[in-house]
Parts: structure tokens; sequence; C-alpha cells
């Protein structure tokens, strides 16, 4: 990552569930009168998506308002027609599929106005030809990804721009038609959250196994594609995410079969990979990754030489051959499996804690693993953290049993950080003569690097650890 000069970074407080040590806004939220709710998403406001079961029974897509716990069911393309979300955009458009005429088949929708609940979804349509399509994600800006189905039943990637209801078609890498391309079918993994988002995902190949590839948009409208490299010497890759500088986090086989996180330039060039923690430990690891996040941190899952399968976030420095991967610790349990990293370097996922539950977790670079508590049951399961990291959603049981949706908004109270760029040596801490002022700490740009700068952020007092700090660094908020 860059440092700018004469720029300060805002670091966003941590806060969980009355049981953890330190406080933050967390909400229950309300119900359709069925025994289930389940969130499904939420945006940088605060406002959350889900599916609740009703008086009748049935499960009914839901919207629950910043400004309240209040459930909203979602109106159908057809009275009382079952519907699913899949995600909510950062001005509040949902997306998700509705099920439409005598067939019950899904059809993709948006919800343009979730706040008046009368207004039926937006229909998109499927490709010109073809049977069906699905929504499976939306990104900030309301552009939305999935597959459309041929009359074969095979399923082709697709986007339906923000805006408009008609398929764009995501092409598959290979020969020209009519000619045979060498990829069975391909899947979008996630969009980047820009207005005409790059898009990444995985094609199947007919010989077995799978590449990464990377589609960008292109003058003509449409949208371009290319493979993204492997390890050299290795074989099958995935893509697990993108974000809006085109940097793509995922994971990639090496030479002996086993997996290694990756990241791949916006370029589309070799990428850079993380083999083991530390980086010079013996392969065989399976490092996994989940997500990426604005400022190209990522965050996965590894197995111990123990047999623990821990999880992992790795943050770039700007030199790829010493960067490394920090295990993010765990609740007691052997089994921590990181799931979504937000913007200013938030973390969530579950983890088993030391009566064998299943726990969520909130981690920060400027602190340790936080339970997140429970709604009066014994786990928790989160499931989404906003882009900038101020909201969680999740499901936990109450007290009697039943699984209710939460949302819990992560607290600023009052920690605020700043980069002071002066230049210091090593050297000068060695000798006892930092040149920070008091309260700061000297950190390198990189490890084994002379040249760093003065930092002073909460809960690093006696902490020498670096990689902390560049993680930290990698997720914070730049205001230049």
């Amino acid at each position: 990552m860059k440092v700018e000069s004469n720029c300060f970074l805002v670091l966003v407080a941590l806060g969980v569930f009355a049981s953890a040590p330190f406080s933050a806004a967390s909400s229950e939220l309300g119900t359709l009168g069925g025994n289930l709710c389940v969130a499904i998403d939420v945006n940088d406001t605060g406002a959350a998506v889900g599916q609740c079961r009703t008086t009748d029974g049935d499960f009914a897509p839901t919207y629950w308002a910043v400004t309240g716990v209040t459930a909203m069911a979602l109106p159908g393309l057809e009275v009382d027609g079952p519907c699913s979300t899949v995600g909510i955009s950062g001005n509040g458009v949902i997306a998700g599929n509705c099920e439409l005429g005598d067939n019950g088949e899904p059809f993709p929708v948006r919800w343009l106005t979730p706040s008046l609940p009368s207004t039926a979804p937006q229909l998109l349509n499927a490709s010109t030809g073809h049977d069906r399509a699905e929504a499976q994600f939306i990104n900030a800006f309301g552009t939305v990804a999935g597959t459309s189905t041929d009359p074969d039943g095979t399923d082709h990637p697709v986007l339906w721009k923000s805006g408009q209801t008609a398929a764009t078609s995501l092409p598959v890498p290979g020969l020209l038609p009519p000619l045979l391309s060498s990829v069975a079918e391909c899947h979008v993994a996630a969009l980047a959250d820009t207005p005409s988002p790059a898009v990444t995902g995985y094609c199947e190949l007919r010989h077995g196994g799978a590449i990464a590839v990377k589609w960008t948009p292109n003058s003509a409208g449409g949208y371009s594609v290319a493979s993204l490299p492997r390890i050299s010497g290795g074989s099958n890759c995935t893509a697990a995410g993108i974000n809006r500088d085109g940097y793509v986090g995922g994971t990639c086989e090496d030479a002996d079969g086993d997996l290694a996180a990756v990241r791949w330039p916006p370029s589309g060039g070799s990428p850079a990979v993380l083999y083991g923690l530390p980086r010079e430990s013996a392969n065989g690891q399976q490092l996994i990754a989940t997500a990426i996040n604005s400022a190209g941190a990522i965050v996965g899952r590894f197995v111990t030489s123990d047999g623990k399968y821990r999880s992992f976030v790795w943050a770039p420095t700007g030199d790829p051959a010493t960067e490394d991967g920090l295990d993010l610790g765990d609740l007691g349990g052997t089994v921590v499996v990181a799931q979504r990293i937000a913007n200013n370097g938030g973390v969530i996922g579950i983890a088993e804690n030391g009566r064998g539950a299943q726990a969520g977790f909130y981690w920060s670079a400027t602190g340790s693993m936080q339970d997140l508590g429970t709604l009066g049951g014994a786990t928790n399961h989160p499931v989404a953290i906003s882009p900038n990291g101020e909201w969680i959603v999740g499901t936990s049981p109450i007290s009697t049993g039943q699984r209710h949706a939460y949302r819990l908004g992560i607290s600023r109270s009052g920690l605020t950080q700043s980069l002071m760029h002066e230049p210091r040596k090593n050297a000068q801490v060695a000798a006892g003569v930092s040149g920070c002022a008091g309260g700061h700490r000297f950190v390198s740009y990189k490890r084994g690097s002379p040249d760093g700068f003065c930092w002073k952020g909460s809960g690093y007092e006696g902490t020498p650890s670096f990689y902390a700090l560049a993680i930290a660094i990698a997720g914070l908020v730049i205001l230049l």
C-alpha cells in the first residue's frame, strides 16, 4: 500500500454484544410472526435484508430499515408468491428471486423502493432465447450478477446493470464460436463495488479442473474475459473476491497439489502467493482465500500441522516476496472460519469456543478476536458485515431456542488514530532515539525495511507486531 504524506487514518472503534467486554448498539430484529428469521446482508447505512417465517408458516423476503427493528415483508411478482433475497446495495436496492407462473420457476428481481410495501419488484430478464435466470449477488451500486439458463439446462454468467432489466452476457474464455471452447461452464464469484464493475469467478474445464477468470467492461458496452494465471507448475485456481481497484483474491493448487492463497494484480499478471503461516513454513497447510477488501487485504482459512482449522488475514505491503499472513487467534476451540473482511479491516466469522459451541466473532488489528455473544441461546452465526465495517448482521437463537436475526452497530466511540508521515530509521529506534512524538511508535514500510513512519494507535502499546500494524493500515480509510 502506498502511504501518502500529510494524511490521516481514521480507525473505526470496535463493539460487540453485552456479553463481550465493550459496548455496541445491538438489536434483535423483529419477525413476521413466525418462529424463524435469518439475516442475509447489510449495507453501509445499516439497512438489512433476510428471510422470515410468517404466521402462516411461509418464508417471506424481509427488510429491516435503518430507523427501527420492525420486519417488513417484501411483495412478490404474484400475490403470496414465494421470494428470497440475496443482498442489498448501498442505496437500498434489494436483489433476489421470485417465483412466477404455473411451474413456479424463480426469476431474478430488484426491489427498488423496499420502504414502500405496495411496490412490486422489478423483473430482470433472462438472456434472449433462455428459459430462466437467477440472481446471486448485488454490488453497492445496484448491479446484479447471476446466471441465465438455456433450453439445454446450461447456466451462463450474466449481469443486470443498474437501471437495466436486460441481461448482459459474460463471455466464456477460449475459442470463438462455433469452435468448441475448453470451458464447460463459468460462474460469478464477486463484483467490484463500482458503477461499471469488473467481475471475477471461475470456469470449469471440459477435461476436469477449473481456472480463475476476470471480466472487465469494454467500450462496446459488453464485457471481455481473461483467464488469470496459475501458480508456476500448479493447476486449478478459483477466485473468491475482487476489489474496486481490480485486485482479485483466490486460491490455486501448487505443483505439489497443495492449496495456496493468491492475489492477482489489476493487470491480470502473475499472482502474489501465500503458501503458509509463516510464509517460510512447510507447505501443506491448504490455504483457502474467502474474501478481499478495498485495500487488497485477504482473509481465509488454513489447517495447522496438528490438524486444527484456523483463519488468517494477509495484507499487501508493497513487496509480495516478503508479505506474511497473520493467524487471527481463536475463542478456545479448534475451529476458526473467517468469512468476510470489511474495508476498515474488520473481520467476521465463526469459531468454536471453549465449550464446543459455535460462536460468532469479530476481529480487528487493534484488538484480539472478540466473541459476539448470543441472543440468549448457545450459538451465533454472523453472515455479513457492511463494506464500511460499521454494521454486522447474523442469526442467533433466543432463550426459547427460536432463531432470530440481529443487527449490531459497531461503535465509533472516540478512537481516532493519526499518521505522522516523517521518515525514520530503524537504526534510530535501536539506539533508543526514534524521533517519534510521545505515544507514537515506529512502523517500517515493509518487513526488513529501515524506513518507516510514526504511528499512534489504541491497542498497540507494548505490542511490537509489525504485521498487526500493517493489517490496520491496509484496512483503514485514507483521507487525503
